[in-house]
C-alpha cells in the first residue's frame, strides 16, 4: 500500500480538493473517504464484489450510520436506494448517494467533467452529470461507513447561501429536464422552508426525526462486525484501487487518525491513498500523515 500525498499552498475548499485527489490516484477504481468518518472493515470487500457481479457499473455507494461522540453513540441511519433505475427515480427529489460511502470508476467521471465547484453540492452535481451520461449507479444494502455528525453539520445545511446553491441545483436538473416544473416548485419550497425559515437548532431535530432509528440488534450486528474487523481470509483475487481523501487545518487529529485506521485495517486493503493536503495545516495533523507514511510507505 502505497501513501501519496499532495500539498496544497492555500486551502481550495473540499470541492477542489476533491477534484485534485481524484486526478492524481493511478487506478481507475477510486474509493472516496472523508477524514473524519470510519469505514466499517468490509466496506471495500463489498464494494469490489458489486463492480465484479456487474462491470457496467460506474458508482457504488452503500448505507451510512451516523454518529454523535463515540462511534458506538448511533443515533441514525440514512438509507439510499439500491437499484439504478430507484437511484435515478430518488435523485429528482434528493442526492441519492452517500458520497463518503462511494467507490467509482475515474475514468467515466473524469469523462463527464469530474468534481467542480458547487457549493456544498458538489457530489449531487456530479451525480447528476453521471445520469444523464447513461452511468449506472448501484448501492449495497450494507452499512458502509459510520459517519460523524453534530449541530455544526446542520448549521453548514442551512442559511441563504446553502439554499440558493441548491436553488441553482434544482433549476440545473429542470433545465436538463430531469426533473418537471410542478416538481421543481415543490423542491425548492421544501428547501427554503429547511434551510431558510428553521432556525439551526430545530434543524438539527429534523434531520434526527428524518433519519430512521438504529434498533439495538443492528447496533449489535455493528459491533461485531467492528470487534472481527482483523480476522482477513480473502482468498479472492481483486482489481487494484486508490483511496482518495483530503484534510484541512479545521480537521480534527484524533478524527482524522482513526479514519485513515479504518481505510488500513480493511479486509481488502487498497493499493494506494492519495491525500490532499488542502492549504497550511497544524503539526497534530502533519504527525497523522508521517505516522501513515510510515505505515503504508510513500
Amino acid at each position: 500500500m502505497i501513501f501519496k500525498t499532495i500539498y496544497l499552498p492555500n486551502n481550495q475548499g473540499h470541492g477542489n480538493a476533491r477534484r485534485v485527489s481524484l486526478e492524481n490516484c493511478s487506478y481507475d477504481l477510486v474509493a472516496l473517504m472523508d477524514s473524519d468518518d470510519i469505514s466499517l472493515p468490509f466496506r471495500f470487500e463489498k464494494q469490489l464484489d458489486k463492480f465484479a457481479s456487474d462491470p457496467e457499473l460506474q458508482i457504488v455507494g452503500g448505507q451510512i450510520t451516523e454518529f454523535i461522540g463515540s462511534p458506538e453513540n448511533i443515533i441514525g441511519k440514512r438509507k439510499v436506494p439500491e437499484q439504478d433505475a430507484d437511484i435515478k427515480k430518488y435523485m429528482k427529489k434528493r442526492c441519492p448517494m452517500n458520497q463518503v460511502s462511494v467507490m467509482l470508476r475515474k475514468g467515466f467521471v473524469q469523462r463527464v467533467g469530474g468534481y467542480l465547484d458547487w457549493y456544498c453540492e458538489e457530489d449531487y452535481y456530479l451525480w447528476i452529470r453521471m445520469a444523464l451520461a447513461n452511468g449506472k449507479f448501484a448501492n449495497v444494502p450494507d452499512t458502509l461507513v459510520n459517519v460523524r455528525i453534530g449541530d455544526e453539520m446542520s448549521a453548514r445545511r442551512g442559511g441563504w447561501k446553502y439554499f440558493s446553491s441548491e436553488a441553482r441545483l434544482q433549476k440545473y436538473m429542470l433545465r436538463k429536464k430531469i426533473i418537471a416544473f410542478p416538481r421543481y416548485l415543490y423542491n425548492v419550497a421544501i428547501r427554503f422552508g429547511g434551510e431558510v425559515i428553521v432556525p439551526d437548532k430545530m434543524r438539527t431535530g429534523l434531520f434526527k426525526l428524518l433519519r430512521p432509528s438504529v434498533t439495538e440488534k443492528e447496533k449489535q450486528a455493528e459491533n461485531v462486525l467492528n470487534a472481527n474487523k482483523k480476522c482477513k481470509n480473502i482468498v479472492k483475487r481483486y482489481p487494484p484501487f486508490s483511496v482518495a481523501m483530503c484534510v484541512y487545518a479545521g480537521d480534527n487529529a484524533e478524527w482524522f487518525d482513526t479514519a485513515l485506521e479504518s481505510v488500513t485495517e480493511q479486509t481488502v486493503q487498497p493499493d494506494e491513498i492519495t491525500l490532499v493536503v488542502d492549504g497550511p495545516i497544524p503539526d497534530a495533523i502533519k504527525n497523522v500523515i508521517e505516522k501513515y507514511q510510515k505505515i503504508c510507505g510513500s
